[in-house]
């Protein structure tokens, strides 16, 4: 019996230091915020394109302070959104079976999934990469 009691707490402390806390954090380098500004921008390109409604963009800018850096030129950013627009742009019809009394299926697509894909990916990540390096390189 008393090694169950001995037992039980040291299971605690155990499982409390394995728990590890998520790694997100609001605050980066400068690097970092720069290549998540880049592709932020592509992710507000996609979703306007595929959204195209100006009242996202109105509600973004009253609540929102959109870019958290302002060391983006506009043709960095217009670079990025035109990577954005390409994802809305070469998006597929989705393959969904509509029945009787669903047309509103129809016109609908997966918009805001895959401009997340798209922020989230290594082919986007390498692209801001890619610039941060040239814009590095330019401003020597």
């Amino acid at each position: 019996m008393k090694k169950y009691i001995l037992l039980i707490p040291l299971l605690g402390i155990i499982s409390c230091n394995t728990y590890k806390r998520d790694k997100f954090t609001y605050n980066q380098d400068n690097k970092q915020s720069w290549i998540d500004s880049y592709k932020y921008e592509a992710f507000y390109g996609c979703i306007n394109e595929g959204l195209e409604n100006d009242s996202l963009r109105i509600l973004l800018k009253n609540k929102d302070l959109l870019n958290s850096n302002l060391d983006l030129s506009f043709s960095i950013i217009d670079e990025a959104r035109s990577f954005g627009k390409k994802i809305i742009k070469n998006m597929p019809k989705p393959i969904i079976k509509i029945d009787k009394g669903d047309e509103s299926l129809k016109n609908k697509n997966f918009i805001s999934y895959n401009c997340l894909k798209y922020y989230a990916s290594k082919d986007l990540d390498s692209i801001a990469h890619k610039a941060y390096k040239d814009k590095v390189e330019n401003s020597k």
